[in-house]
């Protein structure tokens, strides 16, 4: 199931580097002439991609038309933070297949056009596969869209099994993706323990040049960082890594600054309208970024007892470059001996 993980971040980071309607946008899919025989026998998880924060207001128009065509759609996800990054798919991963789900809906809302996509999970692990087939729906709204989709339902005459739908979503936006002790602060221990650096993939950086990404990767470490390091295959296990000498991963998150914060169980306050990125040092400097802005977030986790270190202050960054400096930065300023 790991590597099924490992996958469906891929494919789906590769598929999303196409903005676009229709099946560019997830370019991994294949068209398929007619809805999944199960879909209104077995339950269906959806997968909201939209730009706002309050993407739950769409989703309860989307659920009011799935409902319509007798659709039991049981939970409802940001597909910003499904893919987020590699804890964050897991801890949702292992969330939806614990609730015997078999079906996955993606909601497009975030254009003018309404793009709906309907899948089976695969039964071999993980959400998607390459080539994997997929029915489309596109209109110029929800309810459009919610039309179309009941007129296939009834032309393909699909056998209806759920009848006790729920009335008004179920919205997924607490979940966690710490399931181990957090801390909000750095390992001393990182001054004697390796720290395992996952290197970037073509698929994982869609239009970016893996080599360039990956030298420049590289660059940051043996300029600014003071241990020791090393850069690793990003789907090596745990224990392959240890085996290797390394006692620590670095991790990362990249979403926008709410959704990430919430992922990470930090205290979130409704009337914080900058989050305020700190990065200490000689070359300090403080950064302001909105809740809705899209960001990336380091932090380290202890291979043996998968404890997450966050770091002492919110470093944040527009991009990998800039986060990556800046919670470098703040670990040496927290961990060198004065």
């Amino acid at each position: 199931m790991y590597q099924s993980i490992k996958v469906f971040i891929v494919l789906f980071l590769l598929g999303l580097s196409t903005p676009g309607t229709g099946q560019s946008s997830f370019s991994f899919f294949s068209e398929a002439n007619q809805l999944p025989e199960g879909l209104l026998k077995e339950r269906s998880v959806v997968f909201v991609k939209d730009k706002a924060l309050n993407w739950e207001v769409k989703a309860a128009k989307v659920h009011d038309q799935l409902r319509r065509a007798g659709v039991d759609a049981v939970a409802y996800y940001a597909l910003s933070d499904i893919l987020s990054g590699e804890d964050a798919t897991r801890s949702f991963y292992n969330d939806i297949k614990d609730r015997s789900i078999n079906q996955v809906i993606i909601a497009d809302v975030s254009k003018q056009d309404v793009t709906l996509y309907f899948t089976a999970i695969p039964e071999t692990g993980g959400f998607f596969k390459e080539g994997m087939q997929a029915y489309t729906i596109t209109a110029p709204d929800i309810t459009m869209a919610g039309n179309q989709l009941y007129k296939q339902v009834y032309s393909q005459k699909l056998e209806r099994g759920n009848f006790l739908i729920i009335d008004q979503p179920e919205v997924f936006k607490n979940t966690h993706v710490v399931t181990a002790r957090r801390v909000e602060a750095f390992n001393q221990d990182i001054r004697i323990d390796k720290l395992a650096v996952p290197k970037f993939t073509a698929s994982m950086m869609g239009d970016i040049d893996p080599e360039q990404a990956n030298a420049a990767l590289d660059s940051i470490f043996s300029k600014y960082y003071p241990y020791e390091y090393g850069l690793v295959d990003p789907g090596m296990t745990a224990d392959e890594m240890i085996s290797q000498g390394y006692l620590m991963v670095l991790k990362k998150l990249h979403n926008n600054g709410e959704s990430i914060k919430r992922m990470l169980g930090y205290n979130l306050d409704k009337n914080e309208t900058l989050y305020i990125s700190v990065k200490k040092g000689p070359e300090g400097e403080v950064r302001k970024y909105s809740p809705s802005d899209d960001v990336f977030k380091y932090y380290v986790q202890q291979l043996y007892t998968k404890d997450i270190y966050l770091g002492n202050e919110w470093d944040a960054g527009h991009t990998w470059q800039i986060a990556l400096k800046t919670h470098i930065a703040n670990l040496k300023a927290a961990t060198l001996r004065k």
